[in-house]
């Protein structure tokens, strides 16, 4: 017998079936609302939005801790279909920012998918969360039709509660253009650029329906861009939105010296 900690994502999956035989489960719904009350009372918290009595959005979250630097995790923020796009999951943020300061954190952090143009324009643009950490199939692989073959890869978004983005100016270089096509010039920009441009598709949604091939091709590229902007220093501060859709980079010498370490890797 071996006793070991379980990291890979896909290896994971494999402690479901022995919950649903210890506990006797037949479904999981119950299992979710037990292990977020359990994170609300050991020091998460779970925020609604009500449109009367009716819970119509929610968000929660957790303590997180990495290379010995504590933050808040934001783990999910959804709203009821028919209520997405009203301002709902902007209020709901902003409640958890108000309540995270209040309870002593510097930074929210939270994962999202670099290629999903609405959350990146939500969380980058709007929100004013930078990102500089690639995560490579975070999630492991999914099962449904439309994301089956393709990798999970995530940002990780970093909310700095006490800072506003300054107004951030200079040269641009396409390193990924808006066909997913790598620039041969990434190298020089990677080492010399002061900044950086990198498309994504309009609607990744729609480019994974196309076939696993594109959505793919488009992973692979992206991973490939961003894996070494970060590495070289740069950080994902905003987004712009619409037909062209792309992440605006620069260096990351714009963070106070606080902020210039990152935690997550």
């Amino acid at each position: 017998m071996k006793i070991a900690e379980v990291h890979d994502p896909d290896e994971v999956k494999q402690i479901v079936p022995i919950i649903k035989s210890a506990w006797g489960f037949r479904e999981l719904d119950s299992l979710v609302k037990d292990i977020v009350v359990a994170m609300k009372f050991h020091g998460g918290v779970v925020i609604g939005a009500y449109e009367g009595d009716r819970l119509v959005g929610m968000n929660f979250g957790f303590p997180g801790r990495r290379n010995n630097y504590d933050y808040f995790y934001s783990h999910m923020t959804g709203v009821l279909e028919g209520k997405k796009y009203s301002g709902i999951g902007y209020s709901l943020k902003m409640y958890q920012k108000e309540w995270a300061k209040s309870h002593g954190y510097e930074m929210i952090a939270w994962t999202f998918d670099p290629l999903m143009s609405l959350n990146a324009n939500f969380n980058i643009h709007k929100l004013g969360a930078f990102s500089r950490t690639f995560l490579t199939n975070f999630y492991g692989e999914m099962e449904d039709s439309i994301n089956a073959g393709i990798r999970t890869d995530r940002f990780v978004a970093e909310l700095w509660l006490d800072y506003k983005r300054p107004d951030l100016k200079g040269d641009a270089e396409v390193a990924l253009d808006k066909n997913g096509k790598v620039s041969p010039d990434l190298a020089r920009i990677a080492e010399n650029g002061i900044g950086a441009i990198v498309f994504v598709p309009e609607n990744f949604n729609a480019v994974k329906r196309s076939g696993t091939s594109e959505a793919a091709r488009w992973r692979d590229s992206s991973k490939k861009v961003l894996e070494l902007l970060f590495g070289s220093g740069f950080v994902a501060v905003d987004f712009h939105s619409g037909e062209d859709s792309y992440y605006i980079l620069a260096r990351d010498n714009f963070l106070p010296p606080k902020m210039r370490k990152n935690v997550f890797i």
